[in-house]
């Protein structure tokens, strides 16, 4: 069978999204005007942030919902729902592309080796002392968050359900960026290159995954049409 309309889509979104991250890269790792405003950026919020003990309070909490304890159980949670719904084959590419995608944040991050901002300009919160580019947060939030919302998005009936479903998720993701940038946990181009692999890596998955699906919704016809009988 040919491959469904939005596959192609994001077969298509994704090598984009991927030459945008290279681009992003060579401008993060260089020394011109994006490093300059990445170290702006965190300076300002050195020296601004963190007199507000509430509002710090609700980054740093922000920040836990996009770290690896609460991507595994939102992976999991995942999992075990699709398998208790008899779909299996969702709640199998739920686990590869999270985990596929762990892997490869960990390996581009010892491929760039990127420090993070200096220990003098980061949040007490602050403990990672891994690499920086691209955020693991920011990725991990991308690719978590947004297969909840595949898996969401069919179940609900009423366009104001499902808008408010995705304004919900692309809030809390662009925040848990934000919360990174925020408590001096990466650079602003960490985040933003997160985002982008991220949204690249979920692209192709999402594509093999509405493939899948649409191969299994036509075999049950295709079956019906190999015991018809001929006249």
């Amino acid at each position: 069978m040919s491959l469904p309309r939005s596959s192609w889509i994001l077969l298509t979104v994704g090598p984009v999204l991927t030459i945008f991250f290279c681009f992003w890269a060579l401008c993060a790792l260089g020394n011109g005007a994006l490093v300059e405003f990445d170290r702006d950026l965190a300076r300002h919020f050195a020296e601004e942030t963190g007199k507000d003990a509430l509002e710090r309070t609700i980054m740093i909490g922000i920040t836990h919902s996009g770290g690896i304890p609460a991507m595994f159980t939102l992976a999991l949670a995942g999992v075990v729902w699709q398998i208790s719904r008899g779909d299996r084959r969702l709640a199998m590419a739920w686990a590869v592309i999270a985990l596929s995608g762990g892997l490869l944040n960990q390996v581009l991050k010892k491929s760039f080796d990127r420090p993070r901002p200096p220990v003098e300009w980061r949040d007490a919160a602050v403990t990672e002392t891994n690499e920086s580019f691209p955020s693991g947060h920011s990725m991990g939030s991308m690719i978590g968050y947004s297969m909840l919302g595949f898996a969401l998005l069919p179940q609900l009936r009423r366009r104001a359900a499902k808008a408010a479903l995705i304004g919900l998720l692309v809030a809390l993701i662009g925040l848990i960026g934000f919360s990174r940038i925020y408590l001096r946990a990466h650079w602003f181009s960490d985040v933003i290159g997160g985002f982008a692999v991220g949204a690249a890596w979920l692209a192709f998955g999402l594509a093999w995954v509405i493939f899948l699906q649409a191969r299994t919704a036509t075999s049950p016809q295709r079956k019906q049409e190999r015991i018809e009988p001929t006249s």
